[in-house]
């Protein structure tokens, strides 16, 4: 597979990812949340909040997804080894695991208020599992595309 070939499938990918968040954050869960509140009229002043830190969950996935769209224009431009990727990847290793932080401190508040349903536990536990496995591989391939890049550089100067 060539390189823009791979750039115009992994934006593909982007873009669906994108299209799945908008409708997960706009549609199903405000859906989800209002059926909850109607089905646990004890836990309805939770509704709000709830959305809220979800759709603030999301706002680090979006733009983690927005650094992905640039860090593929670069493998279709065969520039995939330069310290912008590096940058780029550092910036979603934070992002996932600031979105890990927020998942942590919001699985504590619901235990506190002993609102933490075993389904939400599992799902948020989940979540956790996955941004915590994003951080750690983006940082790492933040490393790896940093040395990529130096030894890149240095080559380049090599005659």
């Amino acid at each position: 597979m060539k390189q823009k070939e791979l750039s115009r499938w992994l934006r593909v990918i982007v873009i669906v990812c994108w299209i799945g968040c908008a409708l997960l954050a706009g549609l199903v869960m405000p859906w989800i949340a209002r059926d909850a509140a109607q089905m646990n009229p004890d836990l309805a002043y939770l509704q709000w909040p709830g959305l809220v830190v979800f759709w603030v969950a999301v706002v680090p996935v979006v733009v983690a997804l927005a650094e992905a769209w640039e860090i593929f224009g670069q493998i279709g431009r065969d520039n995939s080894f330069c310290m912008e990727n590096a940058r780029r990847l550092r910036v979603v290793s934070y992002l996932a695991a600031g979105d890990t932080a927020l998942i942590i401190v919001s699985m504590t508040v619901l235990a506190i208020l002993n609102a933490l349903h075993p389904g939400v536990f599992l799902m948020m536990l989940a979540v956790l599992i996955l941004g915590t496995a994003a951080a750690v591989a983006s940082a790492a391939l933040s490393h790896l595309t940093a040395k990529a890049a130096a030894l890149k550089a240095e080559n380049d100067l090599t005659i």
